[in-house]
Formats: C-alpha cells, sequence, structure tokens
C-alpha cells in the first residue's frame, strides 16, 4: 500500500463526523407513529415526554450544527490542498520550461456560510467549547483569506517575479491553519461524543424499531472503522490480517441484521429502507473482497480500489440515513 496522504486523511475525517450527524438525527425525524404511541409532538418538532427529551434534543441539534460545519470547512480545506497543489505544478512546469503550453488551475472555492456564529453549546455540557468553536473559526477565518491571496498571487502572475517561492508559504501558513482547525474539531468531538450518545439512548428508547437502528449504526461505524483501517501506515502483512477479520466481522453483522427485519405493515416502507441500507453492507463487502483478490495476487493494492471502498461507505452512511428518517 502507498503512504497515506493529508488530504485522504482529510476526506476521511469527513466520514467519521458524518456518521457521527447521521446517527442522530432520529429523534427530529419521528419515524414512529404519533397516533398510534399517544406522544405528542412539541414546538420544535421532535418527539418528547419530558424534560430530559427536550435537554437530549438541545444537545442533539447542537451536534448536528457541529458536524455540518466540520464538514463544510472540510470541504473547503480538500480544495484548498487541491488548489496549492495544482497551482505549485503549474508554476514548476512553467518555470522548466517557459515556452510549453500550460493552462493555469481554477481555483474554485465552496460558498461557505458562517455556521459558527453565535453557535453556544447547550448550558448542560461541559467543556471549554466556546475556546474550542473560536478556535475553529478564527482558523477558517485564516483559510479563506490565505486562499484569496492565492487567488489574486495566481491572477496577477506575482510568481513569475520570486519564482514560485511563495507557494511554500501558502503550503505551510495553510497547513498550520488546518491543524488548529482539526485539534479544536476533535476537542469538540472527544467531549461531545459521549453526551450524544446519551441523548441518543434518550430519544430512541422508545422508539419502534430501535433494535433495528442500534444495530444497523454498529454497521455502518463499523464501516467507518475499516475505512479509516486504509489510511493507517501499516506493513502489508498486519493490513492483511486485520482486513480479512474486519471482513468475516461485518458479514455476520449484516447476516444478523437481515435476519430481523421490520414487521408491521405501517413500518412497510421502514422495512424498505432497511434492506437498502442492508444491500449498500452488501455492496460494500464486495469492495472489500477486491481488495482481498488484489492483496492475494501479490501486487499492489489499487488506488481506484481504495477510492471504490470510501465511495461504498459513503452510500452506507446516506442509506443509514434514510433508514432513520
Amino acid at each position: 500500500m502507498s503512504t497515506p496522504i493529508h488530504i485522504r486523511m482529510k476526506i476521511a475525517q469527513s466520514l467519521i463526523l458524518g456518521v457521527l450527524a447521521l446517527s442522530l438525527t432520529v429523534g427530529c425525524s419521528g419515524s414512529g407513529d404519533k397516533s398510534k404511541s399517544g406522544e405528542t409532538e412539541n414546538e420544535s418538532g421532535g418527539l418528547f415526554s419530558s424534560g430530559s427529551k427536550n435537554e437530549a434534543q438541545e444537545i442533539i441539534d447542537f451536534n448536528n450544527k457541529m458536524v455540518q460545519t466540520e464538514n463544510n470547512h472540510n470541504s473547503f480545506i480538500r480544495n484548498y490542498i487541491r488548489a496549492v497543489d495544482n497551482l505549485d505544478y503549474f508554476i514548476k512546469q512553467k518555470m522548466a520550461n517557459p515556452e510549453a503550453i500550460a493552462i493555469p488551475p481554477i481555483l474554485v472555492k465552496p460558498v461557505m456560510v458562517n455556521q459558527l456564529k453565535d453557535l453556544k453549546a447547550p448550558s448542560s455540557l461541559k467543556g471549554d467549547y466556546a475556546v474550542w468553536i473560536d478556535s475553529m473559526q478564527t482558523s477558517f477565518t485564516a483559510l479563506q483569506s490565505l486562499y484569496k491571496e492565492m487567488e489574486n498571487y495566481k491572477s496577477a502572475e506575482d510568481w513569475k517575479e520570486d519564482s514560485g517561492k511563495k507557494m511554500e508559504h501558502f503550503r505551510a501558513k495553510g497547513l498550520a491553519e488546518i491543524d488548529k482547525n482539526e485539534k479544536a474539531s476533535k476537542a469538540i468531538f472527544t467531549a461531545l461524543r459521549p453526551e450524544a450518545d446519551k441523548a441518543e439512548s434518550e430519544i430512541l428508547k422508545d422508539h419502534p424499531f430501535k433494535d433495528q437502528i442500534i444495530s444497523s449504526r454498529k454497521i455502518m461505524e463499523y464501516c467507518k472503522e475499516i475505512t479509516m483501517g486504509t489510511y493507517d501506515d501499516v506493513s502489508n502483512q498486519t493490513f492483511k490480517a486485520n482486513f480479512e477479520k474486519q471482513y468475516n466481522e461485518l458479514e455476520t453483522l449484516l447476516n444478523k441484521n437481515k435476519e430481523n427485519p421490520i414487521k408491521g405493515d405501517q413500518y412497510e416502507s421502514n422495512n424498505r429502507r432497511f434492506n437498502t441500507f442492508n444491500e449498500a453492507v452488501d455492496t460494500y463487502l464486495g469492495k472489500m473482497r477486491i481488495i482481498q483478490r488484489e492483496m492475494n495476487s501479490s501486487s499492489e493494492i489499487s488506488e481506484g480500489a481504495f477510492t471504490d471502498l470510501d465511495n461504498a461507505a459513503q452510500t452506507v452512511v446516506s442509506t443509514y440515513n434514510n433508514f432513520v428518517n
């Protein structure tokens, strides 16, 4: 396997955080039958029967806003890294051969909304959330400024004056701000995750197909864990042994999930989405088998095989989201 690179790690981080958010949208979806359960809906649209559920919903809402912000930051970061790499490559090509025909890269950054403005953690949460949120915001703002500076550097062709030396500034300074952003977001989700899990349990405790949701979430998170493992810089022998063990464990979890369908005519559409999720996991296992065959053939695992596994993992996440909603 090739050594992991920074941009692949950022994509993997997006997958992790997406999983966390999607696993918590259940409380807002009302996918159970309210008219049959006798529960009522409060002003914010969730199913609440006590003050504890209101508090749980606040934590879930805060978590989902943070996850959405983090995923947007990651999208911008991936574009920034690509922009630096592409512009640096173009400049080096032109400096090596000024007469060569080369098209300068188009620097396109996604439009971002300042989702962190005035965002505060619920009072029930303990931790330096205000400090962490501020660190995420200031590092992201600095990265946006660097991107604008790089755009001007390219459009004015200032690289012709310094032979592209400023690209090292854009790379080093950008990675420093990315590191700050990552550390702040990691601190937030390390503190938030156990509280979010408790909130999810509170919201889910009366859900009509709680067992299927919990087992599917476990499968989804295991797919995430397997996918993250492909970014580890380990020996081929270690990777192969771990990967084969993970395949067998995931297959066992999936078979158990398939043996516990959602019953009841009123939940027919939910069961279809549940089956679609299971089919997505089946597809993920298929992508794992492709990697196993490449390993067994003693050839280097192709980047395309890893990319297909990443995409299959994203499909597992999206079908889980469709199921719980």
